[in-house]
């Protein structure tokens, strides 16, 4: 057999999803090939989705027209938004799932996407010429050629599973991995290295005695995570589940301790660097060796399993110390497992060698996206996965590259520090890596870019049509508060109570509504009726959004999600999901206008191009790491110039004077 697709996709992971489903909606024949469909978007480390800066991406995925917002919200079993206390630059949505309602979803998302096929093997070999892969061939001997080819791996590349001194191959626990891609890459003058990430042990909660953990409900109005007008199974009724802190002690501590002789982590049987922010127990201990306690999470797997993950408790150490050390927690006394920690190393490839398309600089044709690009998380997976995807697609058809700049996405920051500044671990998105993050803030995802995915057709029409009709509410709620003036009578009774001071004169609202005592709640009534009477009816959601072919559609017929009897999943009106974003662009605006000023400054040198070919050796003034840097790299700009590490702000200074600005 031997057959030719637009674009091929190598593995079904929270990347390969996102790729194959974003080049269909492009290309007229896609291939996703899977190791088994039976594990289509594998929530192999814990079941949860979101995070600091992670919940940001899935909202960014979403405003796309990508998938995994949708399947996370049919899927969720639990809601928080993150860092409340804090300013709404730091909130992040997280979302606990159903870990087999989430893949279940997605298989049945891709098994409907025209112009996708899905195919089960595994993939072999690859064959090049002329710097561009020809075909690939699969362990059951089935060639495909391809224009495009996405390889979405994630950790099944030379996998190797660490329990002990038990070491085993594998991708996943009691999953091959794939022993001989790497090897072809590396031939064809692809750089890899390896890398090391772990999970937890997965307990049975009848035998956790709960009552001695600190229970951890989810938020009391759960939001979701897509912008679609539909409500989530826990917004119409479903109760959520609960999760559990627990602590480590000084006994859990000295079982662990007594056995570092046995942990391959410390032999040196693990060659892999691990991820610094999601450490192994064993390596917690090591690092911060004065504390006496650590924070685990004890959180659920689904709706109906007994299962849950005891997040914080990674390891790489024997299964009988790990049993010992876990019967040492409060409450864990009888604890029985379904199944022990691991570690796994894998290899990856080095992102620096990548444009910022994510195609490859070593062969032509090839994308990578996922922890093959030296990342850990599904969300930073999925984003990528989307990117490359449309990118793959692009190329195919030869439209011009789809990027995204630092300050109009945190995808954007995702891809442009692993191109420039490569990893040295497992790389993990925070807020702290955007120095924009005021403007890519969650709330606002879809504001800013789902005219992007206007502009290159990548969101199906009636989301256009939602998103053209959300800004205009949004507009007239802030004309609405700019254009109101209150006369000191009216207002200052509500001012004394709220514990602001007083006007003297007439003052808009929207000036009223900077003060952090008030909220849009508090100013909004005075707005006058008939302005509120518009809008109100402006925001009122028509009929057409039910065309039986839209991702909202798609969303109500997910199969694998909570039924809520009696009660709409369709949104009525856009008035509620506007207030909020308009409440924080007024409340904000000094900070958002001086941020979106600097971001305008470095626009300016994102717009001075370096060409292609351009020889950095024969300016003598550059420092010499510097010029070995940049011939590394070669930045597209000066902008990215300036964010490669080891290039120094006089190195930047001399390259302007160089193109004569």
């Amino acid at each position: 057999m031997l057959k030719h697709y637009d674009v091929i996709v190598i593995g079904a992971g929270h990347a390969g999803c996102e790729a194959a489903a974003a080049a269909a909606r492009i290309c007229k024949s896609v291939l996703l090939i899977t190791m088994d469909m039976a594990k289509i978007a594998q929530m192999s480390c814990n079941p949860s989705i979101g995070g600091i800066a992670k919940g940001q991406l899935i909202r960014e995925i979403d405003a796309l027209g990508g998938y995994s917002a949708i399947v996370t919200d049919a899927s969720t079993i639990q809601f928080r938004m993150l860092n409340k206390s804090k300013g709404p630059a730091m909130w992040s949505p997280r979302a606990q799932c159903d870990r087999m309602s989430y893949s279940l979803n997605w298989r049945y998302i891709l098994e409907n996407i025209p112009n996708l096929d899905l195919w089960q093997d595994t993939v072999a070999s690859f064959s090049f010429s002329q710097g561009r892969v020809n075909s690939l061939t699969t362990v059951l001997g089935v060639e495909f050629t391809s224009d495009a080819f996405v390889l979405t791996a994630g950790t099944f590349l030379n996998g190797k599973i660490f329990v002990g001194q038990v070491q085993v191959s594998g991708g996943r626990i009691s999953e091959p991995s794939s022993d001989t891609l790497s090897t072809y890459l590396r031939d064809a003058g692809v750089p890899a290295g390896r890398m090391k990430t772990g999970t937890p042990p997965r307990i049975d909660i009848r035998s956790v005695n709960l009552d001695r953990l600190t229970l951890q409900e989810g938020d009391a109005e759960p939001e979701k995570f897509s912008f679609l007008p539909y409500r989530s199974p826990i917004q119409a009724g479903v109760g959520q589940m609960h999760c559990y802190i627990a602590h480590t002690n000084p006994d859990v501590h000295a079982v662990l301790r007594s056995a570092f002789h046995l942990s391959p982590l410390f032999s040196g049987k693990i060659t892999g660097i691990g991820p610094r922010y999601c450490p192994s127990i064993e390596d917690k201990l090591r690092t911060f060796a004065d504390k006496e306690t650590h924070q685990l999470f004890l959180e659920p797997e689904g709706w109906r399993t007994n299962e849950y993950y005891l997040q914080g408790f990674s390891s790489s150490l024997p299964f009988d110390v790990q049993y010992a050390a876990l019967r040492k927690i409060d409450g864990f006394e009888r604890a029985v497992l379904y199944r022990p920690a691991y570690a796994i190393e894998y290899d990856y490839f080095d992102p620096t060698y990548l444009y910022p398309t994510l195609r490859s600089k070593v062969l032509d044709n090839l994308f990578l996206a996922g922890q093959v690009n030296g990342t850990t998380g599904y969300e930073e997976a999925a984003a990528q996965g989307l990117y490359a995807g449309i990118n793959a697609a692009f190329h195919v058809c030869g439209k011009d590259p789809f990027v995204l700049r630092r300050d109009e996405s945190y995808i954007g920051v995702l891809i442009d520090d692993l191109i420039n500044k490569g990893v040295d671990e497992p790389y993990r998105l925070f807020t702290s890596r955007a120095e924009y993050r005021i403007l890519l803030r969650q709330d606002n995802a879809d504001m800013r870019l789902t005219p992007v995915a206007e502009k290159y057709s990548l969101a199906d029409s009636i989301r256009i049509r939602l998103f053209h009709k959300k800004a205009e509410v949004q507009k007239r709620l802030s004309d609405g508060l700019l254009h109101t003036k209150v006369s000191p009578d009216l207002i200052n009774g509500l001012l004394v109570s709220s514990g602001t001071s007083r006007i003297e004169s007439a003052k808009p609202l929207s000036s009223l509504l900077q003060r952090p005592q008030l909220s849009f709640d508090d100013l909004y009534k005075f707005v006058p009726r008939g302005t509120r009477a518009s809008i109100s009816r402006l925001s009122k959601i028509d009929t057409y959004i039910l065309d039986g072919k839209s991702d909202l559609s798609i969303y109500l017929s997910l199969p694998f999600k909570p039924q809520v009897s009696g009660q709409s999943l369709i949104e009525t009106s856009l008035f509620d999901a506007s207030t909020s974003e308009v409440e924080i662009e007024i409340k904000y605006s000094g900070y958002i206008e001086r941020e979106a000023a600097m971001a305008s400054k470095m626009r300016k040198l994102e717009n001075l191009k370096i060409p292609s070919d351009f020889d950095f050796s024969k300016i003598t003034s550059l420092s010499t790491e510097g010029r070995m840097k940049l011939l590394k790299h070669r930045p597209e700009s000066i902008a990215q110039a300036s964010r490669i590490p080891g290039v120094s702000p006089s190195d930047i200074s001399v390259l302007l004077v160089y193109f004569g600005r």
